[in-house]
């Protein structure tokens, strides 16, 4: 993923935060998914479901990343260890918070991650076997983190949270920064758009890669326009509902127009 957003590519996944089933990653890399954010913030999932949800997307070739609830080195580290492609990190809001993510998502020398190997993210087998050292070395390069800009304090500290360049990824979180600046849930407010500018034009400056969540491409276009690279459209829920009604209300439009015209053709019905 680090690699196709150097590129400059757009990539399209979605929130996985209800259906965690065995075969969620395969459906949605089956839909052509980019990749998949398994969510422990807003979900009730354990880490179990989780390893599992990841063991699925490995299996699928799909890249899935792994919003964990809060910052803290037990949840970065055992979603790492399961296998997740990254981390998404919620409210990262100094460099601080950079420097935490750097520790323990990097092995020593760059940051202080702790060592366990013939597991999830080895894809067990004989580590005895495993080049310890290159295997290393690629996972400080290839793990992606991506920290999600949705506080007053974020906006406010953010170039020197971008200056530190351990972000691979800038999240913008609309609906939490709105609700941090007493507007909650009025997207279109004027304070919150010229916030999110800032933000833009801050993460473009240093040359880091944009995402945001959208519910729909309708409400995501503006967001490509921007430059926008990794869009995160809906979740399972949110998807299965919207379809489902959308065709349940043509079924049922079909029935009222046909009842509307017995009555036209036939008045004693």
């Amino acid at each position: 993923m680090k690699a196709a957003l150097k590129r400059g590519e757009v990539l399209i996944g979605t929130f996985v935060l209800e259906f965690a089933g065995s075969a969620i990653a395969t459906l949605l890399a089956s839909a052509g998914a980019d990749f998949i954010i398994a969510d422990l913030e807003h979900s009730s999932f354990s880490i179990e479901t989780i390893g599992r949800t990841i063991r699925n997307a490995r299996g699928s070739n799909l890249p899935c990343i792994v919003r964990v609830p809060a910052l803290e080195r037990h949840f970065v580290s055992r979603v790492l260890d399961a296998g997740a492609t990254g981390v998404m990190i919620p409210r990262v809001e100094s460099c601080e918070d950079i420097e935490k993510i750097k520790k323990w998502t990097k092995y020593a020398p760059e940051g202080d991650r702790g060592v366990a190997f013939g597991i999830g993210h080895t894809d067990y087998g004989d580590f005895t076997k495993l080049d310890t050292r290159a295997y290393v070395r690629n996972a400080n390069q290839e793990i992606l983190t991506i920290g999600q800009i949705e506080t007053l304090q974020a906006v406010e500290n953010l170039s020197e949270i971008l200056e530190a360049g351990e972000l691979d990824v800038v999240f913008i979180g609309p609906y939490d920064l709105s609700t941090s600046m007493g507007i909650s849930g009025e997207l279109n407010h004027p304070l919150l758009l010229e916030a999110i500018k800032n933000i833009i034009n801050l993460t473009q400056a240093h040359n880091i890669p944009l995402g945001c969540y959208v519910n729909d491409f309708e409400g995501g276009e503006q967001w490509l326009n921007l430059g926008v690279q990794l869009i995160a459209c809906g979740n399972d829920a949110f998807l299965i509902t919207r379809k489902f009604a959308e065709e349940h209300q043509k079924f049922k439009n079909a029935v009222s127009d046909s009842d509307r015209s017995k009555r036209i053709a036939d008045p004693q019905i």
